[in-house]
């Protein structure tokens, strides 16, 4: 009985930062390899994205390219473009390509069109939370004191 080869995944990493994380490139690929040793993926080399601001040329490849692989994995979700159309149009053509989207951080994996939907909601909260940390903090010291009273 032979066995089945295990999928091949493309890594993806970002000099810049993402998520208010600044994670070095060995780094990035070390928490990839580790995600698809965990899981039996095959780990294809990363490639790392120019270092411009809102440039996500590697990426557009790395999506061309999909077909050669199975999946596509990177750190975070906050690695994607903030355009939610630019973004869809990515993921659907590394979906089209037979490609799924592996983010390690989340544990989320994009496989198909409507998982690219949940994705995208999800950015739009996360995106909707930033800017109102001062009020959070403040709600959940509340919280603490409020529990830590009641004790």
């Amino acid at each position: 009985m032979e066995m089945a080869e295990p999928a091949n995944l493309k890594g993806y990493a970002s000099p810049r930062s993402f998520s208010g994380f600044q994670i070095p490139i060995p780094l990035q690929s070390l928490t990839i390899r580790r995600y698809c040793e965990d899981r039996q993926l095959k780990f294809n080399h990363h490639v790392v994205e120019n270092i411009t601001p809102s440039s996500y040329l590697v990426l557009e490849r790395v999506v061309e390219d999909a077909h050669q692989y199975q999946a596509v994995g990177m750190c975070s979700i906050g690695m994607l473009p903030s355009d939610s159309r630019y973004r869809t149009r990515l993921l659907s053509r590394c979906i089209e390509m037979g490609a799924s989207i592996h983010f390690v951080f989340e544990q989320i994996i994009v496989s198909e069109t409507s998982d690219i939907d949940a994705l995208n909601d999800l950015l739009s909260l996360t995106s909707l939370s930033q800017g109102y940390e001062p009020q959070i903090q403040f709600l959940k010291n509340l919280i603490d004191s409020s529990v830590s009273t009641d004790v």
